[in-house]
């Protein structure tokens, strides 16, 4: 798979979020959500690559009964909608994860389908200081409130975390 790495416009940030079946030694995709810069949005869940009885508890109760309102893909497919999304953006993407977790799981699933390393920049964001990552946190909970929607859905932390690098 790859994406083409001679763009020439300059990068453009892609923040994402995922779920997954909880903080334990074998983390398992659930779903992943993706805010481009320009507004535009990728979001699917996966339909393989995990069960609910390998779900937390914690993840049982807050985030499997958010799931089942999207694409239901594979982790082969979701692999290749998330190349054929980026390459479609014209520009060199820069992904943007706010959590080792997050961040780790997606290069996993992109190495796995052999996703072009060059045709994508994958980042963890970090703060200069406390102050800096406390702005950051209360803008997040600004935009779930004034949105009115809950956190732990991967898109809709997606969405919250580019209106929140943005302040």
């Amino acid at each position: 798979m790859t994406i083409d790495p001679d763009r020439q416009q300059l990068p453009m940030k892609v923040f994402f979020d995922t779920e997954f079946t909880g903080l334990g030694s074998d983390p398992r995709l659930l779903s992943i959500g993706m805010v481009a810069e320009d507004g535009s949005e990728l979001y699917f869940e996966f339909s393989d690559g995990w069960t609910e009885d390998k779900c937390s508890s914690w993840v049982r109760v807050n985030v499997l009964p958010m799931l089942g309102k999207a694409d239901q893909l594979s982790r082969s497919v979701g692999a290749e909608r998330i190349v054929t999304w980026l390459s479609g953006l014209g520009a060199l993407p820069i992904l943007m994860g706010d959590s080792d977790w997050d961040t780790e799981l997606l290069r996993q699933l992109l190495d796995e389908y052999k996703a072009d390393p060059t045709g994508y920049c994958l980042e963890l964001l970090k703060f200069k200081d406390r102050e800096q990552a406390g702005l950051f946190e209360s803008a997040r909970k600004r935009y779930f409130a004034s949105e009115s929607v809950k956190p732990h859905h991967a898109l809709t932390d997606a969405k919250a975390f580019r209106v929140a690098y943005e302040v």
